[in-house]
């Protein structure tokens, strides 16, 4: 693998989590499930939840179950994330990791959720296109103000 082509694997894995974040926040879930292998597993530590006495951490494994629980969550909420830094390592010819600064705020009806913290990624190349593999969320910061 040429330095070329670990920059060009780097900026279309860039690409893949901007429409990652785009489509989910723009509901658009067809979109959104692309950017996901189908054996995608999701980890989340600081997590919006939906009364105070609820769990702020969950996971969910497979791509399908990933989206449909992403559906339910945020479907009367307006989502706005905000990914910047991003450290990506390439690991292979079809692998890489990343890590990516997160600032979320969510506008629910019962509450408005502010986070601040981390995405760390695994990224695996299917069929020549880069696709997220596995995502553990965690969050340094939350702010939940309950209506």
């Amino acid at each position: 693998m040429t330095i070329n082509d670990k920059i060009s694997d780097i900026l279309e894995i860039q690409m893949l989590k901007a429409r990652y974040a785009r489509f989910g926040d723009t509901k658009d879930w067809a979109e959104f499930r692309k950017c996901l292998s189908d054996d995608f597993h999701c980890r989340v530590e600081g997590a919006p939840r939906a009364s105070a006495d609820a769990p702020a951490d969950y996971a969910v494994s497979g791509a399908d179950a990933f989206v449909a629980n992403a559906q339910k969550m945020i479907s009367a909420i307006e989502a706005i994330h905000q990914l910047s830094l991003p450290e990506i390592t390439i690991t292979s010819d079809t692998t890489a990791t990343g890590i990516w600064a997160l600032h979320d705020y969510l506008m629910a009806p019962h509450c408005i959720f502010r986070g601040w913290g981390y995405y760390h990624d695994e990224y695996v190349k299917i069929a020549g296109q880069w696709k997220i593999h596995k995502s553990v969320v965690t969050r340094i910061r939350v702010e939940e103000t309950w209506l």
